[in-house]
Order: structure tokens, then C-alpha cells, then sequence
């Protein structure tokens, strides 16, 4: 490969003659396109901006902008990426120890945390983590407007004022707006299009390979999952501007080598990023089982190409202003562009749109699966190809009878679409006055009219996308205001933080024990990212299996298949989680924090100790009594006591679904236990309510795979020792298990943890991604760290060699040999991340010799020169 050759100026698509100027100014070309770019960043942002603003959505009023995983994924992820810049979190990039009772982290930060923009986190104050997504939004708009506006002078040069406005509407498209705003980290997808397809243009021309291959490796790293969309985009972008170029195929084939090239030397620079995400979602929690439709009803998903539309069920959301629309539907009359052109690109939009509804080329742009939350992620890079076909039409100079078919088809579209969902009464505004407007504009600029007539024109037409723009925005914020489902609450008050972060600094005594904010006090699925503690909420794309299925084994509830996991419930796990505090609600913005007698971090378990002691094998009882190694539960038969007829089964009891709320919708049991007992229920997939007679509903929100109840406190028994309770089920063919109900002897718990206190860790230490323990002198069996055993970790006894630790009951265990030992040590290295370093390596090397070996190759021929004189 070489960056010296470039490629015939027939390699270039013919280009046709420039279309009119706008009767600007007329400063350097260069400089007016920067100008214009940045003309076009402003627009787009103040557009957006100006939007949610009329509608008061935050930062502009009281609406709220955090719903779904902006609320319960990113605020938090950045709120803890800036307690690791101020040096404040519980973990390093590999691992935080704050969540699901630890896990690694470098995975969640290379997806959800690499946008550039996403270090502003840093500079703002800790409370203000939401201001910052809205600010990655923002800015990443604005980027992504100013690079197509670069990228629409490199397919076809003409007017930057024109490109400015098309490029506007691509940073506001549909699924920037309605998608990309509440995942923040996919706005880089709107960057990493238009600054792909200059790389693939510098390809195109032989020029500036190294740097087009650094463009690649930010793409790559800023966030992979939208990176490897648009690059797909940008590909086939060249690809069809290569057939519509006047070469031969022998320049064709060089030029792709070079693309192809430029483009795995990028991808090497951002190995670490792409192998750790890859690695990390191949080892967790599986989500294929319950993934949504791509099928989409035609008349829909042309609805959904008028700005403004907002489906109800998933559609690709593509719209990218009036003006781009107009523009695409005219391209088909524009006699200016070659045939093959118009066809070529009108065939790549139609079988790009086509794509995303059918199921093995969907799967082809999301990596190979689908998703199982929104299907149509990839949908701005139709906005981006519909934006430049647009271009390729407008740079031509369209002729009024161009416009008038256009106008024509887009009147046509509004009519077939008027009564579909999508089509809101914003959307339909939008349409008729916007799309009159704009169609309008272009018709008395493509009369020929002079200077300053064409700049009023301009200046009008670019007042009409603003409009157009803002009010799209408007009424998309309007329509998915939460408020219209049910009161709102905010993202956590900030009475109610300081006070949980000041009883958790006072209680706290990590790493002896943990702090856990708890189950009770805050209503985001990553709480501890918040408040701080070290608990067990969390809720990431990279839950591993092991980490899963282990806590779920020990009785913890999770949701999502197993991607958000729940805070511990129960004395006996707290105790195996080494939980010394939780926070419980203390009226309103108040809390107070209640301690538990706990274990330490590190504790050391008697060869063959883990026995399920008497309860009944397969059972969480039998595998928290194993995990603790002693006997503090009874598990007691059941027997059915009256109310709604209950059917035994080979697994439990056969439920009858409730018709109401009434008494006589329950089915009652018993089960007889030693007095003073507390007894608890675990029913992973139990759909339903239960209480103990007189006592407090406890629900069970069991959904198999999708969510697995969490263990809960029923109630304490009676002095005769007979436990009464009832269940009532909110779904048919629910089945309450056999063995549903232990028994806790509190007395034998309390004995158990303080043995494991006096044999336990004399002190733990840790580091970002480690752990190390001093025990008890010789001490035999296993050590038990109070997380769970991903791949990853790597410890030693004594500081002898580092060997993988074993599951241990879940739990992260070191066996200690039969000498007996007196410390462990054990460290988290991502899983992929060595391999990923010699990958950026040997990227680094290649980019090293591309950029060398020409003068060194000259040099070499000069002093071979000298010799021969």
C-alpha cells in the first residue's frame, strides 16, 4: 500500500457542471467552507436546542429528558466516570467495585463512555451528570453537521451555504432526535458517517491514507456498535461512487484496496475497544430469546420519512428535514444528473430503507443480532445517504420542472401517509406549510434570479429548515413527554443525594464490608453509580453469565434476562455479599442507614464445607447454606389450606389466576416452622402477590427469562409454629414451588458470621482492579471473595504463581492447599484487552512505516546514487 499514488482525475465521478453560486461573499474557498460548517454545527444545535426549549424540556424546563436508559444507564455511567476523574469511585477502568457487587468496567466505558464529548462529565459538578449527556448530544449533533457539510463539498462541489442546510437536517434526523438523544454515546454515529466517508474520499484520491486511517480509529473507539454501521454506509457510498466514475476497474480495485487498508489499520488502532466490547458481550447474559420485529408496514415507514413523525411500535426513524426529502423526490426529474447517477443512488437509498426491514440484513447491520430493545439503530445512515442524494440533486441546479416533480411526489407521499400513526398533527404542519414553503424557495431559486435576490432566497430557505427543524423537535419532545404516562420524578432530588452520600461516607467501612444503598430508597437501575456504596444494583449490556446466574442461584432478583440485576435481599446473602450497612428511607429527601452484622470482604471456608445441610438439593436454600457453610434455614413442606384450589404438580402447586382483589382470590397455605423463625419465600418465576396472614403484600414479578423475583421476607412465625400464608397469582399457569418457603434461624446466622469473622480476613486491601487479603496464619480450604468469578480474574496464594480462581457456590474462590496459606492476591485483566494492545501495536507500527518508508526509501536511493559517481 502507498500513500504517495493518487488516482487519475477520471477516477473521480463525472461531476457535471457546478450549479449557481448563492451570492455570498467571497473570501478563500477553504475558509468559506469552514465557515459554513460551522454555520451549519450552530444551526443544528440551535435548532435542537430551541425545540426542547418551547416545549420546557430539560435544561429548559421541567419536563424530563432522562426517561429509560438515559435515566437508568447514562446519567449514572457518567455520573461515576467523573468520580474517576476526581478519584473518588471504588475501581479503575477495569473494574468497579460499586456495582453488582463488582464487576468489570471497561467493557461498559468503551461502549457507553468514549464519545470525546462525554468527558465533559469532568468539568462540571458531580449533580449536573445529566446536563453532561445532554451536552454529548448536543455537541455531537453539531460536529456531525459541520463534517457533512465538509463531506457534501467533497461528493460534489457547490454552494456551503446549500450543504450547510442539508447537513443541518442529518444532525437533527429523526433517529438523532428520538433514539440517539436518549443514548447519548450513539450520537458519535452521527460524527463517524460524514468523517468515514472523507476517509474513504482521501482513499478515493490517494491522498492522506495515515490520517484517514486515524479517522477510522476514532470512529471505532468513540463507540464501535454505531462506527461499524457507518461504515458499512461509507462503503457502500464509495463502492457507488466508484461505478458511477468514468475509470477502469484495475483503478476501481486500487482504489478499494487502499479503503480496505486505510480502514484495517484504523480498526487495529481501535483493537482494544472492539475486542474487549466483543469479548464482553460474548460472555454475558444472553438476550436472543427475546429480541423485537424488524417487520414494518410499508405505508409506515414511508410516513416516517415527513420530519415530525414518532411511530408508536418501532419503525426506522430516517427523516432528515423537509429540505432532503424535497430534494430526493426531485432527484428522479433532474435531468442535470447523468441517469446512471440518479439510478445509482436512488437504487442505494431505496435498497439501504429496504434492508433494515428484513430479517438476515438487519441482523448484518446490528453485528449479527438483534437487538433486544430498539430495532432500527442503524437508521441515520439512511438520514446520511438520503442528505447526499439530496446534494447530488441541488448541486446540479435543479430546473423548475425538476421541482415541480418532486413537489408532485412529495404532495403524493403526504396524501398515502396522512392517516397513519406516525403522521401527528406536528408532522402533518410540518408537511403542508413546511414542505410549501421550501418547495417554494427552491422554485424562485432555480429562476435565474440575481445576486441579491438569490441571497434573500437563501437566507428565507434557511429560516424555513430553522422552522421546520425546530418544530419537528418540538413536537417530538412534546409527544414523549413522560408526564403523559403517569407523574414524573427526577432523576434522584438533590436533598435526597447529598443525604445518602453523607450517611454512606459515615457508615462506610470498605473494603472491611460493604455499604449497599439498598432496594428501598432510589428508583434508578444503577442507584450505587449515584449515591456511591458498593451494592449490588446495576444494569449494563454486559452482565456475565457467571455473574448472573451465580447471584441468581444465591436468591437475587434481576430483570432484563439477567442484564439488571437488584440490590440483595435477605440476611443471609447480605451476609455472603459482606453487606455491613444498607440505607433505608427516612421520610421525605431523608434517609437513614441500618447495620448488619456482616462478615468481612474475604473470608475462609473449611474444606467440604459447602453441604447443603439437610435442605432439599437444587434449592436456594441448599446453595446459600453450601455458600455459608452451615445449617440456618428450615425448609418445610407446604400444604394447601383453603381459598382458590391449587393443583400439585411434579414442581409445586398448580395457581389459579386471581379475578380480582378479593378474599376469596387468594389460595392459602401453611407450613410449620420452629417458632421465632423468620420465614422467607423464593419463587423465581412466580407472577403474583404474597403475605403472611395479616401481613404486608410482598410482590413477585417473575418473567421468565426476561425477569427472575427476588427472594422476600414474608413474615416471622408464630409461637405454635404453624406459618399461614397466601398467594394470589396475576397470570394463568403460574406454579408456587414446593419448597418456596425457609425458614431463618437468626440465632444459628448470627453464630455462623461471627466464625466467619474470627477465621475470616485479618485485613483486605483494594486496588482499582485487585484484591489483596492478609488471613489468619495457615489457614486451610478456600479462600471466599464476596463477588463473583467472571473470566478475568487471576490470583495467587502467598505470592506464588497466578492461577484462574473457582466458582464457589457463585462466589469468587481461591483454594488455598493443604499447607495452609497466609494471604491471597487476586487481579482483573479484561478479558481481550492484551490482545487488543498488540493489536493497536502493530497498528501503530504499520502507520509508523506508511509514513516512513517513502523518505527512507529515498534516502537509501540518494546514498546509493553517491557510491556510484
Amino acid at each position: 500500500m502507498t500513500t504517495a499514488s493518487t488516482t487519475p482525475a477520471s477516477a473521480r465521478p463525472d461531476t457535471g457542471r457546478r450549479p449557481a453560486d448563492t451570492g455570498a461573499a467571497a473570501p478563500a474557498p477553504g475558509r468559506l467552507g469552514a465557515v459554513a460548517a460551522l454555520a451549519s454545527a450552530v444551526l443544528s444545535m440551535a435548532a435542537y436546542c430551541a425545540g426542547l426549549a418551547a416545549h420546557g424540556t430539560y435544561p429548559f424546563g421541567p419536563a424530563p429528558r432522562a426517561v429509560n436508559d438515559l435515566r437508568h444507564q447514562y446519567v449514572p455511567f457518567h455520573t461515576h466516570m467523573w468520580d474517576l476523574q476526581h478519584g473518588t469511585a471504588q475501581g479503575d477502568l477495569f473494574f468497579n467495585w460499586q456495582s453488582g457487587y463488582g464487576v468489570g468496567f471497561l467493557a461498559d466505558f468503551l461502549t457507553y463512555l468514549t464519545n470525546p464529548f462525554s468527558w465533559v462529565a469532568g468539568v462540571l459538578p458531580r449533580e449536573h451528570a445529566e446536563f453532561s449527556t445532554f451536552l454529548v448530544s448536543l455537541l455531537s449533533m453539531g460536529l456531525a453537521a459541520a463534517l457533512m457539510t465538509v463531506f457534501l463539498g467533497r461528493l460534489r462541489p457547490g454552494s456551503p451555504w446549500l450543504r450547510a442546510l442539508l447537513s443541518a437536517g442529518y444532525a437533527v434526523c429523526g433517529w438523532g432526535v428520538v433514539e440517539g438523544t436518549v443514548v447519548p454515546m450513539w450520537t458519535w454515529g452521527l460524527v463517524a458517517l460524514p468523517l468515514l466517508c472523507i476517509a474513504a474520499d482521501w482513499a478515493l484520491t490517494g491522498r492522506r491514507w495515515v490520517l484517514g486511517s486515524l479517522a477510522v480509529a476514532v470512529c471505532w473507539f468513540g463507540n464501535f456498535y454505531t462506527a461499524a454501521m457507518a461504515t458499512m454506509a461509507a462503503a457502500l457510498v464509495l463502492v457507488l461512487r466508484l461505478l458511477l466514475a468514468r475509470t477502469d476497474w484495475r483503478t476501481r480495485f486500487r482504489v478499494l484496496g487502499r479503503a480496505s487498508a486505510m480502514t484495517a489499520a484504523g480498526m487495529l488502532l481501535a483493537a482494544p475497544a472492539i475486542l474487549v466490547c466483543g469479548l464482553a458481550n460474548a460472555q454475558s447474559q444472553p438476550t436472543d430469546r427475546f429480541v423485537v420485529s424488524v417487520a414494518t408496514e410499508p405505508l409506515t415507514y414511508l410516513a416516517m420519512l415527513i420530519p415530525g413523525t414518532l411511530p408508536k411500535h418501532p419503525a426506522p426513524n430516517v427523516f432528515a428535514g423537509v429540505l432532503a426529502l424535497l430534494l430526493v423526490l426531485t432527484l428522479p426529474f433532474q435531468s442535470r444528473v447523468r441517469r446512471r447517477e440518479r439510478i445509482g443512488w436512488s437504487a442505494l437509498l431505496l435498497l439501504t430503507a429496504v434492508s433494515f426491514v428484513i430479517t438476515p440484513t438487519a441482523k448484518l447491520w446490528q453485528g449479527l443480532t438483534l437487538p433486544h430493545g430498539a430495532p432500527f439503530r442503524e437508521s441515520f445512515v439512511l438520514s446520511g445517504m438520503m442528505v447526499m442524494a439530496a446534494w447530488i440533486c441541488l448541486a446540479h441546479a435543479p430546473k423548475p420542472r425538476a421541482l415541480l416533480g418532486g413537489t408532485a411526489l412529495f404532495g403524493l407521499l403526504v396524501l398515502l401517509t396522512y392517516g397513519e400513526q406516525p403522521v401527528n398533527r406536528y408532522a402533518g404542519t410540518i408537511a403542508v406549510a413546511g414542505g410549501a414553503s421550501v418547495a417554494a424557495l427552491l422554485l424562485l431559486y432555480a429562476r435565474g434570479l440575481r445576486r441579491p435576490a438569490r441571497v434573500t432566497v437563501v437566507g428565507l430557505l434557511a429560516g424555513s429548515v430553522l422552522a421546520t427543524t425546530v418544530y419537528a423537535v418540538y413536537g417530538i419532545a412534546v409527544l414523549h413527554d413522560p408526564r403523559h404516562r403517569g407523574p414524573a420524578r427526577a432523576q434522584t432530588t438533590t436533598e435526597l443525594a447529598d443525604n445518602a452520600h453523607r450517611q454512606l461516607a459515615a457508615h462506610g467501612t470498605w473494603p472491611a464490608t460493604r455499604t449497599d444503598p439498598g432496594p428501598d430508597v432510589f428508583v434508578t437501575n444503577n442507584d450505587t453509580m449515584l449515591v456511591g456504596g458498593q451494592g449490588g444494583a446495576y444494569y449494563s449490556s454486559y452482565v456475565t453469565v457467571e455473574t448472573a446466574t451465580g447471584l441468581r442461584g444465591l436468591g437475587l432478583g434481576y430483570a432484563m434476562g439477567g442484564r439488571h440485576l437488584w440490590p440483595a435481599r435477605g440476611p443471609v446473602l447480605q451476609a455472603l455479599l459482606g453487606i455491613g450497612a444498607v440505607l433505608e428511607p427516612a421520610g421525605k429527601d431523608d434517609v437513614r442507614v441500618r447495620t448488619l452484622g456482616a462478615p468481612p470482604l474475604v473470608t475462609v471456608r473449611a474444606q467440604g464445607s459447602d453441604q447443603p445441610y439437610g435442605a432439599p438439593a437444587g434449592t436456594v436454600w441448599a446453595r446459600q447454606q453450601a455458600a455459608l457453610g452451615a445449617r440456618v434455614y428450615t425448609v418445610p413442606e407446604l400444604a394447601h389450606a383453603g381459598g382458590l384450589p391449587a393443583e400439585r404438580t411434579g414442581t409445586g402447586f398448580g395457581l389459579r389466576k386471581a379475578e380480582g382483589d378479593g378474599a376469596d382470590q387468594w389460595t392459602r397455605f401453611t407450613a410449620r416452622c420452629a417458632p421465632g423463625t423468620r420465614a422467607f419465600m423464593y419463587a423465581s418465576d412466580l407472577y403474583g402477590v404474597a403475605r403472611a396472614e395479616r401481613g404486608p403484600k410482598q410482590g413477585f414479578l417473575g418473567d421468565p427469562p426476561v425477569v427472575s423475583a427476588a427472594m422476600k421476607e414474608l413474615g416471622p412465625v408464630g409461637p405454635d409454629g404453624l406459618f399461614r400464608f397466601e398467594v394470589r397469582a396475576g397470570k394463568d399457569g403460574q406454579v408456587l414451588p414446593a419448597h418456596a418457603v425457609g425458614c431463618l434461624d437468626e440465632g444459628a446466622l448470627e453464630k455462623r458470621v461471627a466464625e466467619l469473622e474470627d477465621t475470616g480476613a485479618v485485613s483486605v486491601r483494594t486496588g482499582g482492579h485487585t484484591v489483596t487479603a492478609e488471613l489468619p496464619k495457615g489457614s486451610t480450604g478456600t479462600a471466599v471473595v464476596a463477588t463473583t468469578a467472571p473470566q478475568g480474574w487471576r490470583c495467587s496464594v502467598d505470592g506464588g504463581p497466578s492461577r484462574e480462581p473457582v466458582s464457589y457456590q457463585g462466589l469468587l474462590g481461591v483454594p488455598l492447599g493443604e499447607r495452609g496459606a497466609d494471604g491471597v492476591s487476586c487481579t482483573y485483566t479484561p478479558p481481550g484487552l492484551n490482545a487488543g494492545l498488540a493489536g493497536t501495536g502493530l497498528g501503530v507500527v504499520l502507520l509508523g512505516l506508511v509514513m516512513f518508508w517513502p523518505s527512507a526509501r529515498r534516502r537509501v536511493a540518494a546514498t546509493r546514487s553517491l557510491r556510484t559517481r
